[in-house]
């Protein structure tokens, strides 16, 4: 390799400005000095060995100089990621990830996701809030949250990017000795005239109750509406029946009472989500949309 030649591929020499290695200060004074020098050979100063000859009419890399030309190389190269590392480190310090969710984070087990992420990503000031689903959603709209993990019933695309992270299915929880059971899968039709205990009305889930009995053309029973751990007991004593997600059944598993998949149900779909439209702003408290995608793909890929 010409002298020439290894200024382009690693030294980045401008002649005109004299500029050589402008980010890297020793490899500049020493390449410099090169330059300069009046010997007819350069010798690398630690190990003293000749690096490029000027004997020629142009000064040529010896193999020294090319086994160093390509050390020089994956040095300036782990010089310049650890400076864009550090410069990343300095803008994610003033920029604070505020996360929203459900209730639901262990169930889907992101929990240790997100825990990792946190890890493994020290730049970044992960603060994470669970709240019910209108707080969540207020919180986004209003920017208290930069991203929210909920249900893809509760977003809407066009202002909101969603990424799914889990699936889930719409259950009935019922006594392990009613008629119902023994089946492998139940219908709207057969729950019709079973009274029931749902899911507060604020929730995506009560909602979706209401839309499959409205398709089905059904009229619920409903006795009245209570948290997860309520309609449990209830659906034990043979109370009522309940519909609620999958996931929820094995969270809070009671051996008197059994799940039965709701044949009429779409999926439940888990995911994050967040503006599609960012304000491009460096201030401190204004999270960069290149974090909240690392954040993102993270806990979409765990490893």
């Amino acid at each position: 390799m010409k002298w020439n030649d290894f200024q382009k591929e690693v030294l980045s020499y401008d002649h005109g400005t004299d500029r050589l290695f402008s980010d890297d200060r020793p490899m500049r004074h020493f390449f410099r000095s090169c330059r300069k020098s009046s010997y007819r050979t350069v010798h690398a100063l630690e190990a003293n060995l000749t690096l490029f000859d000027r004997t020629r009419r142009q000064a040529v890399l010896t193999p020294a100089g090319e086994l160093f030309c390509q050390e020089a190389s994956e040095l300036s190269r782990q010089y310049h990621q650890m400076l864009q590392k550090m410069r990343h480190f300095k803008e994610s310090e003033r920029q604070p990830l505020r996360v929203g969710s459900l209730p639901f984070l262990t169930q889907y087990h992101l929990t240790s996701r997100i825990r990792a992420f946190a890890h493994t990503h020290p730049e970044v000031e992960l603060m994470l809030e669970e709240c019910e689903e209108n707080e969540l959603m207020d919180g986004l709209q209003s920017g208290r949250f930069d991203l929210v993990i909920a249900r893809d019933s509760m977003i809407s695309p066009q202002k909101y990017h969603f990424v799914p992270l889990a699936k889930d299915r719409l259950c009935v929880m019922l006594p392990i000795d009613h008629p119902l059971a023994e089946k492998s899968s139940l219908t709207i039709a057969d729950i019709a005239r079973e009274p029931l205990i749902l899911m507060h009305p604020y929730t995506s889930i009560y909602q979706l109750c209401m839309q499959l009995f409205e398709k089905a053309d059904q009229k619920p029973h409903i006795l009245r509406t209570a948290r997860l751990e309520s309609m449990i007991s209830s659906v034990e004593v043979g109370e009522a029946l309940s519909l609620f997600a999958g996931s929820n059944f094995a969270l809070f598993h009671h051996p008197n009472v059994t799940a039965v998949p709701l044949r009429d149900a779409p999926p439940l779909v888990i995911g994050a989500a967040y503006p599609l439209k960012m304000k491009a702003s460096k201030k401190p408290g204004n999270i960069s949309a290149q974090t909240l995608k690392s954040f993102v793909f993270f806990i979409q890929n765990p490893v």
